[in-house]
């Protein structure tokens, strides 16, 4: 329910967290199956380490760009990095349509599973499938490079969240972690309560085939 006042949607937002939390507790096997977490140096380390197979996919899929690298930068994870002065107006980066990650790659029907959902989870599914196929995936190269965690609202603690009470950043945080867990359970309650519709019955595909969990999600 939408909380009445910043006390009711703080106490909700607790009461919330703590539920994911058993939630996400439950899921640990299905998530150390389909989306392992490393510590972050690790995690960091790895990807840094596809992120040649990564450039080598990208040249041969057209990408091009002879003035920046993808590196690492101390507190922020991958990121890129001019390797010489750049002019004013100059391009940068030119990628081709078909190695831009995006919806078209499902097919029509696909597509209409999410119809009544935000147009975003059309990419998630889409991401998960190509995911969980591993080296099947001729989106592999790129990931690789996604890293397994990130640092927004969704992964903070309740006492970390805590910091930005009394700001005008809680309530805007603490909502968009609302939205997105009342995405997923909406997401699991039609794929497994309202299985006897066929539309229903794909989106199910999604926990039972590709191992669907709130961790991947987030």
């Amino acid at each position: 329910m939408q909380p009445a006042n910043a006390n009711d949607e703080w106490k909700q937002y607790v009461e919330l967290q703590r539920l994911l939390d058993r939630m996400i507790f439950h899921e640990k096997p299905l998530q150390q199956a389909v989306c392992p977490v490393d510590d972050d140096h690790q995690s960091e380390q790895k990807r840094l380490a596809k992120v040649e197979a990564f450039n080598e996919w990208a040249r041969a899929g057209g990408v091009q760009s002879d003035c920046v690298e993808i590196t690492t930068f101390p507190g922020y994870q991958l990121g890129l990095r001019a390797t010489r002065d750049i002019k004013v107006g100059e391009q940068v980066l030119s990628v081709p349509r078909k190695l831009i990650f995006s919806e078209e790659l499902l097919p029509e029907k696909q597509r209409q599973l999410f119809r009544n959902f935000p147009t975003h989870l059309n990419v998630t599914y889409t991401l998960i499938i190509e995911k969980v196929r591993g080296a099947d995936s001729p989106w592999q190269p790129f990931i690789d490079t996604l890293p397994t965690r990130y640092n927004t609202v969704l992964y903070f603690t309740v006492e970390q969240m805590q910091r930005l009470r009394g700001t005008s950043a809680c309530s805007a945080a603490v909502r968009h972690c609302r939205v997105i867990a009342r995405l997923y359970a909406s997401m699991y309650k039609c794929a497994f309560m309202q299985f006897d519709d066929s539309v229903m019955g794909g989106m199910a595909n999604l926990f039972t085939e590709y191992g669907l969990c709130y961790e991947l999600y987030r």
